[in-house]
């Protein structure tokens, strides 16, 4: 066993098992991606940290416990069509692909989404595709999706990402009031015209600037 895999083994038992990541199919999917062929060869060593991965231009990857919880609450099928919003270098997108028959990341920095879509390419990956976009318009050319994911925090929900939900589609994400507040991990679930809201457990992510509520001036 090479010490990546080690490595990637101790993620999945020491921060997914241990904190209430129990899907078998979710766990199996973590263990089977090397999020190691993702990051920068400079900063291999950090790919199973327990925190969030910083990258380049403010970016990051979540980190294990909060994205695999948020995986595991969309309560994913192998029928499944999925919209993973912030996708980086293309590593949530590559375990999603392994839980869902189709997967759209969108990633708005163009050099990574270059990285992501090449990274899927190398590790032969074709059931899911990186593209460049803004993160709050998500992609509704495929839509609906089954499941949408947002990976990072934000500060309100985009209408535009709603609607793009199927019938009692999911989409999760991390809710904060701002930069320096609380976070709440939160899942929709579309119920006829309207939406179901769920919290599910406390998470202190990084904000996607992208979802900030519009500034209100008053003179």
């Amino acid at each position: 066993m090479s010490v990546f895999e080690d490595r990637r083994r101790l993620m999945v038992e020491s921060q997914l098992r241990t904190n209430k990541v129990s899907k078998t199919d979710v766990l199996m999917a973590f263990e089977r991606v090397a999020k190691e062929n993702f990051i920068d060869e400079a900063y291999a060593a950090l790919a199973y940290i327990d925190e969030d991965l910083m990258l380049e231009r403010n970016r990051f990857i979540l980190e294990p416990m909060v994205f695999g919880r948020l995986v595991q609450a969309l309560d994913l099928k192998k029928t499944d069509s999925v919209l993973d919003i912030g996708a980086t270098s293309g590593y949530s997108t590559a375990i999603l692909s392994h839980l869902a028959q189709s997967v759209v990341g969108i990633e708005s920095d163009t050099d990574l989404a270059r990285m992501g879509q090449d990274n899927l390419t190398r590790e032969g990956i074709d059931n899911a595709v990186i593209l460049q976009g803004q993160h709050q318009d998500g992609f509704a050319n495929e839509a609906p999706y089954d499941a949408i994911i947002i990976e990072g925090s934000i500060e309100e929900t985009p209408q535009q990402l709603l609607d793009q939900l199927a019938a009692d589609g999911r989409l999760v994400t991390i809710m904060r009031e701002n930069a320096t507040s609380p976070g709440k991990a939160v899942k929709y679930v579309r119920s006829g015209d309207g939406f179901a809201h769920t919290t599910l457990f406390d998470a202190q992510t990084p904000m996607l600037g992208e979802f900030a509520k519009e500034k209100v001036f008053s003179f």
